[in-house]
């Protein structure tokens, strides 16, 4: 009888683990897929780094704290000139935000733009409009902590 219990108990398990999986797939699938599409022209497209996060965005906007889960990574591939670039996006793989709508799931780094954005937040570093306004509040956990690498824009003196 107790054996019986058991492997009914590891048999759900499973279940429950390999359903879980394939929906987690899914979604870096969905990513992958995304963004491919967003780099229809370039070429040699590899992803890695890719993790799923959903932050506690509370207090950052004025609309309700609506869930939201995000996959984030980094992508490779060479540009239409054939040069190579490494850039992060983010993926909103589940929102229940009905603001998110009109923006579509995908925001893809755009590495030429690193002109820097003062966050006195943290110290007066610079950050790209990327990480100002994405990346270092969607992405940021415990293995990925915020990035700074906006350029300082030149004084006027």
């Amino acid at each position: 009888m107790i054996e019986r219990r058991i492997v009914a108990a590891l048999t759900t398990a499973l279940v429950l683990f390999a359903g879980c999986s394939s929906s987690a797939s899914a979604k870096y699938d969905a990513a992958e897929k995304a963004v491919k599409s967003a780099l229809a022209d370039d070429q040699d497209i590899d992803f890695f780094d890719l993790y799923e996060n959903t932050p506690d965005l509370h207090g950052i906007s004025s609309t309700p704290n609506y869930k939201r889960t995000f996959i984030c990574g980094y992508v490779t591939y060479k540009n239409q000139a054939g040069a190579p670039v490494r850039a992060r996006f983010i993926y909103v793989a589940h929102s229940d935000d009905p603001s998110l709508a009109d923006y579509g799931p995908l925001n893809l780094e755009r590495p030429e733009l690193n002109s820097g954005i003062r966050d006195d937040d943290n110290g007066g570093r610079y950050a790209t409009a990327f990480e100002f306004s994405g990346w270092n509040r969607a992405c940021v956990n415990a293995r990925h902590p915020k990035s700074f690498s906006g350029v300082a824009p030149k004084s006027d003196d």
